[in-house]
């Protein structure tokens, strides 16, 4: 029986040292590994999404975080469609806290704009010029996957605003899935850390669709001949008065 196990142990070993001096076979287990941890990842991702709720804190003024923080280049993802005083709160708080801010604003082709994104970006560009808080933020239009243009840029982290999960974590939750998705198996590269910044509660009944509509029905004011005194007033909640 002895004699047994021993010669049990010397096949196992020969068989095991012959697939291991295998490249083919060693080429399907690094690729069946290399699935399997992008699986983990983007499942943890989806599952534990990480939020910053609100109020946003920063890191002590001493601390090491902080000081990596301010070396540091994030991205902001969003339509901005248009932008609004939501939004401006958020990249307030993403400049004093980061070295340097990207906000993006995608470009769908196969998508139709009732203002183009070139021209969101001018609106966005012209709101932060009158803010003084803002002067390490720059805005730029991206064509093609956002993830793929962050790398470029060298940022650390990627950030998507919220009003907060419950409101909008369905849709995040797809965006999430691709942008984990998309640096593995088109990039083959480890994906960027995604973290949703929820928003500022004076401000989560601001959308940017609210902003539109209050619009639209300033136009037809003007167009009438009506008084937009009070829309005006309701615009002035919601974007800077500039």
């Amino acid at each position: 029986t002895v004699y047994r196990i021993q010669l049990f142990l010397f096949i196992s070993r020969t068989m095991i040292s012959s697939i291991l001096d295998s490249p083919v076979l060693l080429g399907c287990a690094a690729a069946l590994l290399s699935i399997a941890v992008a699986i983990s990842i983007l499942i943890f991702r989806v599952i534990f999404p990480t939020i910053i709720m609100h109020p946003w804190r920063l890191p002590p003024k001493d601390s090491r975080q902080r000081k990596s923080d301010k070396k540091s280049t994030v991205v902001l993802a969003g339509s901005f469609n248009p932008p609004h005083l939501g939004h401006l709160v958020m990249i307030r708080y993403l400049a004093e806290r980061y070295g340097r801010v990207i906000c993006c604003i995608g470009v769908n082709p196969n998508k139709q704009y009732d203002v183009t994104p070139q021209s969101r970006a001018e609106i966005l560009r012209e709101m932060l010029s009158h803010d003084g808080g803002c002067n390490n933020v720059t805005v730029e239009v991206v064509s093609g996957y956002i993830w793929r243009f962050a790398r470029t840029q060298n940022a650390s982290s990627f950030f998507r605003g919220i009003r907060t999960w419950d409101a909008d974590g369905g849709d995040e939750r797809t965006l999430q899935i691709l942008n984990t998705r998309g640096p593995l198996i088109l990039g083959r590269i480890w994906p960027m850390k995604t973290m949703f910044l929820e928003g500022d509660p004076q401000y989560r009944h601001v959308s940017s669709t609210l902003v539109r509509q209050i619009c639209a029905r300033r136009k037809e004011a003007i167009e009438s001949e009506d008084s937009n005194a009070d829309i005006n007033k309701e615009l002035t909640r919601l974007v800077p008065e500039r």
